[in-house]
């Protein structure tokens, strides 16, 4: 509180306002109050900040295209061929579903 004491202190003399000590601190109080209620009033505290949530849905996108690996079984092709004589066998890679690669 005797920081808000002071700086509404240096703002009346600063504007020439005449006030007394009780007139003073009543002041300060509610600068005090508003200070400590001023996240809460402006929404800071309920509502998120879309900028932070993209931030985080990003960076768990990237996380998880860091932990992708290429495909093994079809060396990230998605596709699994093979001959048989005359015969071709194309089908998609059943342990990457096709995409090319996995997630650890």
């Amino acid at each position: 509180m005797d920081y808000w004491k002071e700086c509404i202190k240096e703002a009346f003399e600063d504007s020439e306002i005449k006030a007394t000590d009780e007139q003073t601190n009543n002041v300060a109080s509610w600068v005090e109050g508003a200070h400590e209620n001023y996240s809460t009033g402006m929404g800071h505290d309920c509502i998120p900040n879309p900028q932070t949530l993209e931030i985080e849905k990003l960076k768990k996108k990237l996380k998880r295209e860091q932990e992708k690996t290429i495909c093994k079984e079809c060396n990230g092709t998605g596709r699994n061929v093979s001959y048989g004589g005359t015969f071709k066998f194309d089908s998609q890679c059943f342990a990457c579903n096709g995409v090319g690669f996995i997630y650890s």
